[in-house]
């Protein structure tokens, strides 16, 4: 059975490298292209965040062709309203959107909270979480902690999500009265930049895909805020443990998240253990080959089905 994913971006954009790029290694018989007339061959198709008018044309003609479709949503770009959704999906382009939904014999997420989301809007499909994860081999571990006069935290992300840094913006001010570091904001050109901060240094550079492994690398810690009942996944937090940086992530009690930070920057051998263990962790958990395996499973169970 040979696999095509029909991605709708570059190994820039996040979602496409993390669920096509990362996994398409480790698949026995896959191939991934921009254009859908390359994937004529193939038995299953997976439409990575696809539903433009042609898209659904392509979608309907595979499905004639005796081909199974799969439907990849990494945002709910269904509801408008919904706080830093990326690209909402316009008027014009609901239509397109619902017959995606129709045509495919699988949707697929990252996470239960969106696939949840989605349920609760459109009613009962076939869906399917498949986590988002990450090529090992492109993220080793190097990380050496060690003590610092400065220490640098350091947050990575887009542009729509930078703005999440000032949900521990106290935090952060009260944790420079007892540590000294510096605010590394590593995000996509064309960003905003956030209001000044008051205690400690800010430096914002552009994310480069060909630097930010050692951006990272570069830090003692890194951190990751998000609304409380996010439907984003987690791949900055499993970038970061990939490559042997703590990441603090759970800014949902008050304190919590500057005493989190303020136990890593202060204890090196914190770090270290919490470095080991958070590679363990996504050796376990969060290599793309599990996706690869999960997503091979799906594709055989939905072409067996009448």
């Amino acid at each position: 059975m040979k696999i095509g994913f029909l991605k709708s971006g570059s190994i820039v954009t996040a979602s496409t490298r993390i669920r096509v790029d990362y996994v398409l290694p480790y698949m026995k018989d896959a191939i991934a292209s921009n254009n859908p007339s390359d994937l004529k061959d193939c038995d299953v198709i997976i439409f990575q965040k696809r539903y433009k008018e042609e898209d659904c044309r392509w979608a309907r003609f595979f499905k004639k062709c005796n081909k199974k479709v799969i439907f990849d949503l990494t945002d709910p770009v269904w509801d408008k309203d919904y706080p830093a959704v990326y690209f909402p999906i316009t008027h014009d382009k609901e239509e397109y959107f619902n017959m995606m939904i129709q045509l495919s014999d699988c949707i697929t997420f990252p996470t239960f909270k969106l696939e949840s989301m989605f349920l609760e809007t459109f009613g009962k499909y076939n869906t399917k979480v498949v986590l988002d994860r990450i090529d090992l081999s492109l993220h080793q571990y190097p990380k050496v902690h060690e003590d610092k006069k400065q220490y640098i935290i350091l947050w990575h992300g887009t542009k729509f999500s930078i703005s999440h840094i000032d949900l521990v913006r106290n935090d952060l001010e009260k944790l420079a009265k007892e540590v000294n570091f510096k605010l590394v904001i590593i995000y996509e050109k064309g960003g905003e930049q956030l209001k000044p901060f008051k205690n400690f240094e800010v430096e914002y550079k552009i994310w480069d895909i060909n630097t930010i492994n050692q951006e990272i690398l570069s830090a003692d810690i890194t951190i990751n805020p998000h609304p409380e009942d996010s439907y984003k996944s987690n791949n900055k937090c499993v970038k970061s443990w990939a490559l042997g940086v703590p990441c603090v992530f759970t800014p949902m009690e008050k304190g919590n998240f500057h005493t989190e930070c303020n136990y890593l920057l202060k204890l090196t051998g914190e770090r270290i253990r919490f470095s080991e263990f958070d590679r363990w962790f996504v050796e376990q958990y969060y290599d793309s080959k599990i996706s690869a395996r999960e997503i091979e499973e799906l594709c055989n169970e939905i072409k067996t089905k009448i």
